[in-house]
């Protein structure tokens, strides 16, 4: 049985359907510029899986219509993103420890009649860090921003016994919420979580002088040359990531480079999250050096 909105052209698809398959999407808006189509597209192929992955364009008031369709065809499994990956939880069955921490899906996986939801955005950050030979256990961490991609990466540095988490951010009237999300991950991980203001620059010195590994959550940096750090802040020890990948040296990153630090942007982390989702999917790994030279190169 085929998808009644993909058949009658009700939404946005990024290539033909083929209903003989097995379907796995993107579901999001916008979705054109993706590039997952084409890395899973690729190790289906690859790995001889009978099925296709497909961008769907998808707004928050279609999202309920469009997940009751998938239910019911041969469904592999779906990534999710904006501005969905919250709006997704009330029409899922359950969520894994990770998504259900953060608040946040970015993938779904059919499971015994159910659809279950993941996030794999602070696996793939965790995972991406093996290319500048950074691992996360006992180190104090300093994350600038709380938004969505902020707080996959935070619960997956908890669950993966980092020694201190310091979220950055600005005092507006998200910080309530914020600061019970920071409780939450010290009560359900044992990480000691805290928030401090992002602007008092006293403050911010000396979080980042205490701290290994620095991280960019925040867009500050994709359409402008700024950094919220000042150069001198930094040191050679300290690891700088940026999840920002376009441009692939924002301010911030160039400034880790001028100071000897190992620093790394945001494409690998879309790169791993995808091949965790896959494995999710199939219980395959994705062909990781393959993808990573065809796509990511």
């Amino acid at each position: 049985m085929g998808l009644r909105f993909i058949e009658k052209n009700e939404l946005s698809i990024n290539v033909d359907y083929d209903p003989t398959k097995e379907f796995a999407c993107l579901l999001g808006s916008p979705v054109a510029h993706s590039i997952s189509p084409d890395m899973h597209n690729y190790s289906f192929d690859k790995l001889g899986i009978d099925a296709k992955y497909y961008a769907v364009d998808v707004k928050p008031e279609q999202l309920k219509e469009v997940l009751n369709e998938i239910r019911n065809v041969d469904f592999l499994g779906a990534n999710v993103t904006m501005p969905l990956k919250t709006e997704i939880i009330k029409y899922i069955d359950k969520l894994d420890i990770s998504s259900e921490l953060a608040g946040s899906v970015n993938t779904i996986v059919p499971e015994d009649g159910q659809l279950v939801g993941y996030t794999t955005d602070g696996a793939g950050f965790i995972d991406s860090l093996s290319e500048i030979n950074v691992t996360v256990e006992g180190k104090d961490i300093l994350i600038l921003g709380a938004g969505g991609a902020a707080t996959s990466v935070i619960v997956e540095l908890a669950l993966q016994k980092a020694n201190s988490i310091t979220i950055a951010k600005r005092f507006n009237k998200s910080l309530d919420k914020v600061k019970k999300f920071a409780a939450n991950i010290n009560d359900k991980t044992n990480c000691n979580t805290s928030v401090i203001n992002i602007e008092d620059n006293d403050i911010l010195k000396e979080a980042i002088s205490t701290s290994h590994i620095l991280i960019n959550a925040t867009p500050v940096g994709m359409t402008s040359d700024k950094s919220l750090i000042d150069k001198s802040y930094l040191r050679s020890n300290l690891v700088v990531c940026d999840l920002i990948y376009e441009p692939a040296m924002t301010k911030l990153l160039k400034d880790a480079s001028d100071s000897g630090c190992r620093y790394i942007n945001g494409k690998y982390m879309l790169l791993y999250q995808g091949a965790r989702s896959f494995k999710l999917w199939t219980d395959l790994n994705m062909p990781i050096e393959e993808v990573k030279d065809k796509f990511f190169s």
